[in-house]
């Protein structure tokens, strides 16, 4: 897939009709010579690092820019780093309890 807006004659948000000469929708209004920086590859993983985690899989599979085969190797990568990130947690949780747990042992000692 390239970096043309207009890919196929359509809007690259609401998917109507666009004339080569548009630079903006006639529909929706959107900015039909650029992407938003949310749907770049360096704009999905700014977001996925630094805020919305698993749920950037929605800018993911929505960016007009990605190919499908870059589409599910970010939705492995992301999945693979909510998984990686959720076993932390546990672990994290675990240990904090067994901490609690052994400290409240001696105390009472």
């Amino acid at each position: 897939m390239t970096n043309n807006p207009k890919e196929g004659g359509l809007c690259w948000h609401c998917r109507r009709p666009a004339a080569d000469e548009d630079n903006f929708c006639r529909f929706c209004g959107k900015d039909l010579r650029s992407f938003p920086w949310y749907y770049q590859h360096w704009g999905i993983i700014a977001a996925t690092l630094l805020a919305l985690g698993p749920l950037s899989l929605l800018l993911v599979w929505r960016s007009p820019v990605l190919s499908k085969r870059s589409r599910w190797i970010y939705t492995a990568a992301i999945g693979w780093l909510t998984y990686y990130i959720c076993a932390q947690t546990y672990q994290a949780w675990l240990l904090l309890k067994a901490m609690l747990g052994a400290g409240s042992m001696n105390i009472g000692l």
